[in-house]
């Protein structure tokens, strides 16, 4: 068994939210998003003394949210902080994953690039085991692609941009962001104390 199946995972109601941070696409089952919010910059109260990944607070509708950079969480070592940031507010259900308590914390993305139904995110796992095993990805990949049916539920603007995101899946993979969650470090949420020079 590998880690991926030891993470907890959350089943979605029919769609799995799709944002991006830097590289990755990262998949949010839809129960586990309470809300997603543009918060302006300035609104951030920073905590100077938790690590970098933790940005700060927003307050918002009687409720103080702590903030998550996932750019940060995912390893890359410096992130420049836009105007208006993009986050997800996590539900209850995030208490759930594990011992840390994640429910109404806000994860910051660079932007929200879609969804994908439970049907589209099986059928692409599937072209991905697929294609793994298969002598030639590449013409194996351009095969299923007709299958998908991204466009049901948009605009017809809106489906185009779907399907390129859709036609770009050889070169992104979806990450859950259970697993980004679970692998984060536990002391992400402690207090640091003053160090001293000696």
């Amino acid at each position: 068994m590998t880690f991926t199946e030891n993470v907890k995972k959350v089943t979605p109601n029919n769609r799995y939210i799709v944002a991006k941070s830097g590289e990755k696409l990262i998949t949010f089952p839809d129960l586990l998003v309470a809300e997603i919010m543009i918060i302006e910059r300035n609104s951030i109260l920073p905590l100077p003394f938790y690590k970098p990944a933790i940005i700060g607070v927003v307050h918002y509708q009687a409720s103080i949210i702590p903030l998550l950079l996932l750019r940060l969480v995912l390893g890359e070592q410096r992130a420049l902080l836009t105007e208006s940031l993009t986050l997800i507010k996590l539900s209850e259900v995030a208490n759930e994953l594990g011992e840390q308590r994640l429910a109404g914390i806000g994860v910051i993305v660079d932007r929200v690039v879609g969804s994908l139904t439970i049907s589209e995110y099986h059928e692409y796992q599937q072209m991905q085991s697929r294609r793994s095993s298969s002598p030639n990805p590449r013409n194996k990949f351009a095969d299923n692609l007709n299958n998908f049916d991204v466009s049901s539920d948009f605009s017809s603007n809106s489906s185009k941009k779907v399907n390129q995101t859709v036609a770009n899946i050889e070169e992104n993979e979806y990450t859950p962001i259970e697993i980004v969650l679970s692998v984060m470090l536990d002391d992400v949420w402690q207090p640091q104390r003053w160090q001293t020079s000696k």
